[in-house]
């Protein structure tokens, strides 16, 4: 390997040069930073890095954890000291924002010539890429879907958005609603909803085109009273609870919901989101390794994310360690990642996902702007159409990455 092979002749000369022994080459030490929170999260990134410790005596690697809350103010604190660490994980969609500001390295080249960079499925490469150059080698990919209780449905599950709004009326009773979502103020709340504005035809570019999307969601809520008003204040793990207690019938969530929906001792499955009348389409979610523009070896950095990204005996961090997809060629039908019956459902899902980097560095403004015009309509029972109208006010200064 070119970059073991490197390190060892300079330790060698180093070594030499000072009469210490060369077969004990200097470590190269690289900081490390990411935001995993559940204890099974926080052991899947351990056991990873120690892996590579293990295999690479010559790199320590020091890493810290991060509140999920905290990590991405701290990193733009970061980035304007110059403090910036070797190695972060961060989500997706703050690729834009990290490049502009000068934080990270560009791996175009690196990536080109690395055999496995073309083997991530399309959406895949996307969410790593802006302004047509590639910023980060992708860790944990996900995106949502439609879960729901096989003891329930009656028949098939919904592939379209009438037939959704049909199933879940049929389920609703006092005891029960027919659909449930995270609808808390933030970025589940988006991500939620995205796919619904893609479905309908519309986009963050235009949302005038939200207002069907918005309004099919209302008539759910307030019209068939099939979603509860208590989703307002649920975040993820309290919409899969209330399938897993039997108080929600069918939830759009991701793979975060499999260990509470497994535990219940309940018969689920996962569907596709239901088409809307511009087709198919979700939400491509997930974390990126990203290198920091100062990187004390950006060498040894690439060594280690590429190394991780190949290594075939991290596929049980990366896939139930992290709640993680299955996102290339090589990896969608390898049995190793089935960790869950569900996974080949999401990942099914993947072929009409749309990653969020496309949206630019101002993406935390824009899935704002998206979740209050949401709440607005389902909380505040503004008309979908004003609301679309005041959103795409709020959004389109937001749009250029001038």
């Amino acid at each position: 390997m070119r970059f073991r092979a490197l390190l060892t002749a300079a330790a060698v000369l180093a070594a030499s040069a000072c009469g210490a022994n060369p077969d004990e080459p200097e470590k190269v030490t690289l900081t490390w930073w990411d935001s995993y929170e559940s204890a099974t999260a926080d052991e899947a990134a351990r056991a990873m890095v120690q892996r590579y410790q293990d295999a690479h005596p010559e790199v320590e690697v020091k890493r810290t954890s991060i509140p999920r809350a905290e990590i991405r103010a701290k990193l733009d604190q970061a980035a304007t000291s110059g403090a910036f660490p070797d190695v972060v994980v961060v989500d997706q969609a703050d690729l834009p924002r990290l490049a502009k500001q000068n934080a990270i390295t560009d791996l175009t080249e690196l990536f080109e010539q690395w055999e496995t960079g073309g083997k991530f499925l399309g959406p895949v490469r996307a969410s790593v890429t802006w302004s047509e150059k590639v910023w980060g080698v992708p860790l944990r990919t996900e995106t949502n879907a439609l879960l729901y209780n096989r003891d329930l449905m009656l028949g098939a599950p919904p592939t379209t958005w009438e037939g959704l709004r049909t199933t879940a009326k049929a389920l609703t009773n006092p005891q029960r609603s027919g659909l449930c979502f995270a609808g808390l103020p933030g970025e589940e709340l988006t991500t939620t909803f995205l796919p619904l504005l893609w479905q309908s035809g519309g986009d963050l570019t235009d949302l005038d085109g939200a207002a069907d999307a918005l309004g099919f969601l209302h008539d759910l809520m307030a019209a068939d009273g099939s979603v509860p008003n208590a989703v307002l204040g649920w975040d993820g793990a309290q919409a899969a609870q209330a399938v897993a207690s039997g108080s929600c019938a069918m939830v759009i969530g991701g793979t975060s919901s499999v260990k509470p929906l497994n535990s219940s001792g309940m018969a689920w499955s996962v569907a596709p989101l239901p088409a809307g009348p511009a087709g198919e389409a979700a939400a491509l979610s997930g974390e990126t390794w990203v290198i920091g523009k100062g990187a004390r070896s950006t060498e040894a950095a690439w060594d280690l994310v590429r190394s991780l990204a190949d290594d075939e005996e991290n596929v049980t961090q990366l896939g139930a360690g992290l709640g993680g997809l299955p996102n290339r060629s090589d990896t969608v039908a390898d049995p190793a990642w089935q960790w869950d019956p569900s996974v080949a459902g999401f990942a099914a899902q993947l072929e009409t996902a749309r990653p969020r980097v496309a949206y630019g560095s101002n993406y935390p403004q824009l899935s704002e702007v998206v979740w209050t015009m949401v709440q607005r309509v389902l909380k505040g029972g503004e008309d979908p159409q004003t609301a679309a109208s005041e959103a795409k006010r709020a959004a389109t200064p937001l749009l250029t990455d001038g």
